[in-house]
């Protein structure tokens, strides 16, 4: 595998002119005791309104002097761009409008990696959020969580329930695993990156070794979530599904004992599409409710035609059956409460490993090849 080194001159963001005059002011008028931590995300135009939607829901869920709420939007044309900062401004979040140029031609998808770089100076850690998802709950618990300097926390991927099992798409999931390289301990590490709460100066390190192995990889299942586990496992501290909690775990009947915080919705369709299962109408609301709230954004809510919103109505009533069998009448079930369990006996503010602390941060100690 070839590695791209990034040095310090390429790292530089080359900003336009006028972006970083109206970002200067936005900076210089913010109280002396601005907060240390972020909400953030990174969408590019199609997921414009609903990481909006995500971002005021953070806004309502997450307590002013700890946090500031901030989109970083990629790709997007200069009318939303208006639409979009006005929005924010109206709503309490700092809005910064970037080109894929400003993560070395990276798909936005990968602007996660790129975070330690694009964020404003004085922010020393960030939550950073997937824009397909739903705050409905406070932040303020995971924020003031203690984070040991170059870790970061993030929640078990849902394969890892799974790729225990000897049907099918166990030994699938297994498989992939295996493909990374990764040990069947490891495998069981595996994190989702959908929600990272992370230490900036950690994660600049981490970053940019992830971003070196995805120029270089021959190719993945997941290719910006398998770099970042085999670049972060070992600087990872598991989290509660609460905080990523996947939608269609409401199948698995285990949100009650869960609490879900943010809500995850990973797969298609999603809540903007419709009211569907499992999610129904308290889940598309949300969208009907901000679009009320900000009409100018409104023109931004991609929704679907009549026949794909029957074809998901079907799917989603089919997979609501087939879910429940598959996973809350089978023992992933209780893998996903076995974890959870395990997260209520370790401490929050746990020390480094120290496997983390006699290594450093830019050499992946596991599988490194695709």
């Amino acid at each position: 595998m070839v590695l791209v080194r990034i040095g310090s001159s390429e790292m530089g963001l080359g900003v336009q002119e006028p972006m970083r005059i109206a970002e200067s002011a936005q900076t210089a008028g913010l109280p002396s005791g601005m907060p240390r931590h972020c909400v953030c995300y990174t969408p590019d135009q199609s997921y414009l309104f609903p990481t909006f939607v995500s971002a005021v829901q953070a806004r309502r869920h997450t307590s002013r002097h700890l946090a500031d709420i901030v989109i970083i939007a990629f790709g997007i044309d200069p009318v939303a761009a208006a639409v979009f900062a006005e929005a924010c401004a109206r709503a309490d979040i700092r809005f910064m409008n970037r080109s894929e140029a400003d993560i070395h031609g990276a798909p936005a998808m990968l602007a996660r990696l790129f975070l330690a770089e694009l964020l404003p100076e004085h922010y020393e850690y960030f939550l950073y959020v997937d824009g397909d998802t739903q705050v409905e709950a406070s932040l303020d618990d995971l924020l003031t969580m203690h984070l040991p300097h170059g870790m970061f926390r993030a929640a078990a991927d849902p394969m890892t329930f799974a790729c225990d099992d000897t049907d099918r798409h166990g030994r699938g999931i297994a498989a992939h695993f295996a493909s990374l390289g990764l040990s069947p301990s490891e495998a069981r590490r595996y994190f989702n990156t959908g929600v990272i709460h992370a230490e900036r100066q950690g994660w600049a390190r981490i970053g940019a070794e992830a971003w070196k192995l995805f120029s270089g990889k021959a190719g993945s299942r997941f290719p910006d979530q398998d770099v970042l586990n085999l670049v972060g496992l070992p600087y990872c501290l598991p989290m509660s599904l609460a905080w990523n909690f996947p939608a269609y775990m409401y199948n698995a009947r285990v949100a009650s004992l869960i609490g879900p915080r943010i809500v995850h919705y990973m797969a298609q369709p999603k809540p903007w599409n419709g009211a569907f299962p499992p999610w129904n109408h308290g889940g598309w609301k949300a969208y009907g409710e901000v679009a009320a709230r900000f009409p100018e954004t409104a023109p931004y809510w991609r929704r679907n035609g009549r026949a794909k919103w029957v074809r998901y109505h079907l799917q989603q009533r089919y997979r609501r059956v087939t879910e429940t069998f598959t996973w809350a009448l089978s023992v992933k079930r209780e893998r996903i409460l076995a974890y959870e369990r395990g997260l209520k006996q370790v401490e929050s503010a746990q020390e480094p490993p120290d496997r983390a602390r006699s290594q450093p941060v830019l050499a992946p100690s596991v599988g490194a090849s695709f």
